[in-house]
């Protein structure tokens, strides 16, 4: 049976990764251009790949050698993960062909919507900024209207897409696409909902209290608004995924006229990680037809890493490229010699951990003075703001993730029910902020994530929890408060210990090899929840 399972493996991983390349490639073109002959180029490649892994007698032969003693631990992971994507993937032709159609037309969707504002046209930057700066809740209002235009534009082909991904799904004998897509990722959901009700209850309080803070500061920006007539447009963000910035502190001030990428370049180089060939290589402004998001791509497993930005000189895209280039380093220094399958991240909440470990750096004092270049006396001035924001902005960000998460299990369970009110209940009761009158518009679907990344959100909060744990073994085997600015010995920790193994282990099985332990959210906790309720005594 080993014989057989490398056989296999030769025969059918050329084949995949060819299809991996060219599908990558198509979509990168795709979202830089938002030209319609990358977006079909993409849906061939991706109906061609989905059709390897459909192929029902490729998967009899996979589930045999699955069920056999392999020993070779290499070739057995290899099988473990090639089974992961045949389950999922296990449709008819005319399956494949409409899921392919869905998700292209909706990611199309999403790359060359602009909102439209009082009758503008205007872009997520210009959404923004106008959150930033406009202080008439008249037209604040609309604005969050004007974020939310995509949902209607985009609602139903989702749901067709929801019930399409469960319907594959039931045939496979699971509960729906929710349960599958955990099961398939080595996520238990029992486990994941123990966590997130143990991370609700230890932050209700310390979010409560923040929370009522920040909004004293928000309505304080407005006439005549109090504290309990806050409603979701009086945030920056559209969903309140991110917090306000409510303490002294103006970090876009720190960021004015200054180059991102070149300070993104001198925070990995002084850790002994190079990102330059990766910028040569992305694409990092606006423009029209671009998509508006970021991400980060590995092109081929093989060193062609891009990050895709909308940069602007201001905080949030120096934090974003900080993140991206996490994926991007992640994926440069896995060890080239492992087979190509396992020339991936452990997982996908480990890649995340990466990234957001290097997208605090951005509110870091150390990192601030070292690679930004802020003053000493104005970081003395700011470093308690700062603090403060990064734990506000933590909690905001958790009680966001807890909102998607049980969101979108309960998109996949019940698609008929109604999915506007329930994304409301959740909103009230994780991001304690009270619905919209009378609004009945399927908000929920503006998210991007619900169409193009299903069941993904898990994944960044998992990513925060291990990013903290990462943080705690590097202080202790590194002794330094501030392992990630300018120390060498960070980029062998972090290229050995995470980047190296690839997807050689399951994810719990790497975060204990890398840090010594399975994911414990203790480390979190100590960092951001027990850090503010030391915030509140101390008051």
């Amino acid at each position: 049976m080993e014989e057989k399972a490398k056989a296999f493996l030769d025969d059918i991983v050329p084949e995949i990764q060819s299809l991996n390349r060219k599908t990558a490639e198509a979509y990168w073109k795709a979202s830089t251009t938002g030209e319609k002959r990358y977006e079909e180029e993409y849906a061939r490649s991706v109906k061609e790949l989905l059709a390897i892994y459909a192929d029902a007698e490729r998967f009899q032969t996979l589930k045999k050698l699955r069920d056999a003693s392999l020993q070779d631990p290499l070739i057995r992971r290899q099988i473990d993960l090639l089974y992961a994507e045949f389950v999922g993937n296990q449709m008819k032709p005319e399956q494949i062909e409409e899921r392919v159609r869905l998700e292209t037309e909706i990611e199309s969707i999403f790359v060359n919507f602009r909102a439209e504002y009082r009758g503008e046209k205007v872009s997520d930057n210009e959404i923004k900024e106008a959150f930033r700066r406009e202080r008439n809740t008249y037209k604040r209002k609309d604005l969050w209207k004007a974020s939310k235009q995509v949902g209607a534009q985009v609602k139903d082909r989702l749901l067709r897409l929801v019930r399409l991904r469960n319907e594959t799904a039931e045939a496979l004998g699971y509960r729906d696409f929710y349960q599958m897509s955990l099961s398939l990722n080595e996520i238990d959901e029992s486990e994941l909902f123990t966590l997130l009700e143990e991370l609700k209850e230890q932050t209700d309080q310390p979010f409560s209290d923040m929370k009522k803070e920040m909004d004293k500061t928000v309505a304080g920006r407005y006439d005549f608004l109090r504290p309990e007539g806050i409603r979701p447009w009086h945030y920056e963000d559209p969903f309140f995924q991110e917090a306000p910035k409510v303490f002294e502190a103006n970090m876009d001030d720190f960021f004015k006229e200054k180059k991102l990428e070149d300070l993104a370049d001198r925070t990995y180089r002084g850790i002994g990680l190079d990102v330059a060939v990766i910028l040569e290589q992305s694409d990092l402004y606006e423009r029209e037809g671009k998509s508006q998001h970021a991400f980060c791509m590995d092109i081929d497993r093989a060193g062609d890493t891009r990050v895709l930005c909308n940069l602007r000189s201001d905080a949030y895209w120096m934090n974003t490229l900080l993140h991206e280039l996490g994926h991007g380093v992640y994926d440069k220094y896995h060890d080239r010699d492992l087979p190509y399958l396992l020339r991936q991240p452990a997982h996908i909440s480990a890649t995340e951990a990466v990234a957001m470990l290097m997208g605090r750096l951005g509110k870091d004092p150390e990192w601030l003075r070292c690679i930004a270049g802020v003053p000493e006396e104005r970081l003395k001035e700011v470093r308690e703001s700062i603090r403060k924001q990064s734990i506000l902005d933590m909690l905001v960000f958790v009680r966001w993730c807890l909102v998607m998460v049980y969101f979108e299990r309960d998109l996949y369970t019940d698609p008929d029910r109604n999915l506007n009110q329930r994304w409301w209940d959740y909103v009230e009761q994780f991001q304690f902020l009270p619905r919209p009158e009378h609004r009945n518009q399927p908000d929920w679907a503006s998210k991007i994530h619900l169409a193009v990344a299903p069941v993904y959100y898990q994944n960044y909060l998992l990513g925060e929890l291990m990013a903290s744990q990462i943080l705690e073994t590097m202080r202790r085997e590194l002794k330094t408060s501030h392992p990630l600015v300018e120390r060498e010995e960070a980029g062998p920790f972090l290229r050995d210990r995470l980047f190296k193994p690839g997807a050689r282990l399951p994810w719990n099985e790497w975060l204990k090899q890398a840090t010594g332990e399975k994911l414990n959210p203790r480390y979190f906790v100590e960092q951001f929840v027990d850090a503010e309720a030391t915030t509140v005594e101390k008051k």
